[in-house]
């Protein structure tokens, strides 16, 4: 506490006195006596001299934040370094910014963030890997969360790059990006491919992302980045350093679940969900935000119903000794469980990874390319290599004589690949259409009374609490009307007629250019039945 009193008065008679005799220009910048012996003996030792010129840039030192607001020390502290007859702190935290932003530094507290799930659930990490690899691979990311000896959690420049707390830098979704991205969660991937990433980098050269979104009307930006929809504020909502307080499913796990993270705080799932969907309304049409929620709630329905198989063959397997736990005996004499059957099935058979990555690698690229406007992660990166996933659960299993997955293996049924239940709405998100596109799925075409099994699914969503009413409501008007969202009520489209004309001249006729090409068998032989003895 004293600490942070002291803090506060050097700042405060740092403004104070600024232009007086106290203050000395350096780099442009007035800065007390305390931080210009800090500057120049970093200079002159040539000692990260860099950092100077970055704060010299940056909103403290115009502010007269000079070094040891931020660096003061105790010899008690943690950090604590004697430097020159001065104790200063090596590693600022969180609970020093919070000297200055109590707010954001609580805000952040309380946020996904900070929540070293990582350690809780640790498994791949620490049982898989070395650790040498952990510490610069996972841990480099994940100490956002780091749990500090001060009492404090997260590091704010993860995101605000000492030594400039550049706004801007902040707030450019490459900031973001320098975690979520890669197999397991690429966001910044998904970002780029979407149409609001497309429109940010067409204007970025134009863009201002130095501004206080609490101080400027509306959203000042043609498209959103990371921060106006999980941080700015925006009309109808204010801002926010809990990245989760508008994040209604839980989609990063190995199910998806509506979050319950501080709700008594944040409010209930709904609620968050309703201050997304505010933000959304910025730009959207109310009734399209509303659609697109409603398709996102069935992707994640869709997948867990589709990882509920993933996790009844690695039990089977298990089961059946197929796959075995692993244990070991503990220095100090305990046995220890260090695998877990639905999160990794022990890693080392091939049923093993299928299971892990088809949560933590495809099943996140399904989920959150639909959360994030980027169909090519939901279809190659997503649910087709969902599918593929457990199409090949399903084969290992068969391979070492488990019956129940022998019979669909060996089946002739295009149905095998559906061996979960389905959850559907009438039409799609973006346009209405002529009845051919609808004409194609093989579940429409053998699936008796479809739609009325869907609707019972969707409807036990609804009763389970996973869905709200209006949602439930809205894929009711969908059903009730599908004639109208899958094409049946219009008349097939003429242009389909001429198009598929000329598809069967390209590549169905015999004399067509598909024909030709496929029928050309070159006179030579190739070089290996040349050299074949």
């Amino acid at each position: 506490m004293r600490k942070f009193l002291f803090l506060f008065i050097v700042a405060a008679l740092t403004m104070l006195f600024a232009g007086t005799v106290s203050a000395i220009t350096i780099k442009g910048v007035q800065v007390d006596a305390e931080s210009a012996k800090c500057i120049s003996c970093h200079e002159d030792e040539v000692i990260a001299p860099k950092v100077n010129e970055q704060w010299s840039h940056s909103a403290h030192a115009k502010n007269g934040i000079g070094c040891l607001s931020c660096h003061m020390a105790e010899q008690s502290d943690f950090d604590a370094m004697d430097h020159y007859g001065q104790y200063v702190a090596k590693h600022p935290t969180p609970k020093d910014c919070a000297m200055c932003h109590p707010q954001e530094v609580e805000e952040n507290t309380k946020s996904k963030h900070a929540y070293p799930f990582w350690l809780y659930a640790s498994a791949d990490r620490s049982v898989f890997e070395p650790i040498v690899g952990t510490k610069q691979g996972c841990e480099s990311c994940h100490n956002i969360s780091a749990m500090w000896p001060d009492g404090s959690v997260g590091e704010c420049d993860v995101c605000h790059s000492k030594h400039t707390f550049d706004v801007k830098q902040a707030r450019h979704p490459n900031t973001c990006g320098e975690c979520h991205l890669g197999p397991d969660h690429p966001q910044r991937e998904i970002y780029y491919e979407s149409k609001h990433g497309n429109i940010f980098r067409a204007n970025e050269a134009n863009l201002n992302l130095n501004y206080n979104s609490s101080e400027v009307d509306g959203i000042p930006l043609p498209s959103p980045v990371c921060t106006t929809c999980h941080m700015d504020s925006a009309p109808g909502v204010k801002g926010t350093h809990n990245v989760s307080a508008r994040l209604a499913w839980e989609s990063q796990a190995p199910w998806s679940y509506r979050t319950i993270w501080f709700e008594e705080e944040l409010g209930t799932w709904q609620e968050k969900n309703e201050q997304m969907k505010t933000v959304c309304k910025n730009c959207h049409a109310p009734a399209f935000v509303e659609d697109y929620f409603m398709m996102y709630d069935l992707v994640n329905l869709q997948y867990n119903e589709i990882r509920r198989q993933f996790v009844k063959w690695a039990k089977l397997y298990e089961k059946k000794g197929l796959i075995k736990p692993l244990k070991e005996t503990t220095v100090d004499g305990h046995t220890k469980t260090y695998s877990n059957t639905v999160l990794n099935a022990s890693w080392y058979t091939k049923a093993s990874e299928l299971l892990y990555n088809s949560w933590h690698h495809e099943g996140r690229r399904f989920r959150m390319g639909a959360a994030m406007q980027a169909p090519d992660y939901v279809q190659w990166h997503g649910i087709w290599e969902l599918q593929h996933n457990l199409q090949e659960m399903i084969a290992w299993g068969a391979e070492r004589g488990v019956e129940e997955a022998k019979k669909i293996n060996e089946s002739d049924s295009p149905t095998k690949f559906f061996t979960y239940k389905i959850y559907d709405v009438p039409g799609g998100l973006y346009s209405f259409v002529t009845p051919e596109q609808n004409d194609v799925p093989m579940l429409y075409q053998v699936i008796p009374n479809y739609w009325e099994k869907a609707k019972a699914n969707v409807k036990a969503a609804y009763k389970q609490g996973l869905i709200t009413e209006e949602t439930w409501e809205r894929w009711l008007t969908r059903y009730e009307n599908k004639d109208k969202y899958l094409g049946k009520d219009y008349a097939g489209h003429e242009i389909f007629q001429k198009y598929n004309e000329r598809r069967k001249k390209e590549l169905v006729d015999d004399d067509g250019p598909l024909s030709d090409a496929i029928g050309l068998d070159l006179p030579s032989k190739t070089p290996f039945e040349e050299k074949e003895k």
